[in-house]
């Protein structure tokens, strides 16, 4: 069958037209989850310590961002995570180079970057998203899951 679509140049460009709409559609659904927050589905015993990620978790909350050297948007998401942090009282941000912690990314089933983990204060994986994150996004989602000290800005 494939054979009769590229034996001509109209099936040629037939199947081209089919390859480029299923990747658009892939793609679109793909970006459509950028930044949600969603639910994390891990084991009940996925809980990530001070002693895990090198510092205190916060009262509130904390957000864990996996990230790499080559990741085009992990520095915005960091900027991003990291003045949240400053401004909510009881919420922290850590970083956390994915290249040096497999063991982390592993459990926690990281498969790109950026990753973005909420955590309880137990350090309980609330919620997850990744890729690009807007502000509005996070407040939203610390709001949901951790309860916001004021309002959205």
């Amino acid at each position: 069958m494939l054979h009769a679509l590229t034996g001509n140049a109209g099936g040629r460009l037939l199947l081209l037209v089919v390859l480029l709409a299923v990747t658009s559609v892939l793609w679109l659904a793909i970006r459509r989850r950028d930044g949600r927050f969603r639910l994390a589905r891990l084991a009940s015993d996925a809980v990530l310590t001070g002693e895990d990620l090198g510092r205190p978790l916060g009262r509130r909350a904390t957000f864990v961002q996996f990230s790499t050297p080559t990741c085009a948007s992990c520095p915005q998401v960091s900027r991003t995570l990291s003045t949240i942090a400053d401004h909510e009282t009881g919420v922290v941000h850590v970083e956390v180079p994915a290249d040096r912690r497999p063991d982390l990314v592993r459990s926690f089933g990281v498969l790109r970057t950026p990753t973005v983990l909420l955590l309880g204060p137990e350090g309980a994986v609330r919620s997850r998203t990744s890729g690009p994150l807007a502000r509005r996004q996070a407040i939203a989602a610390l709001a949901e899951h951790a309860g916001s000290s004021h309002a959205a800005a």
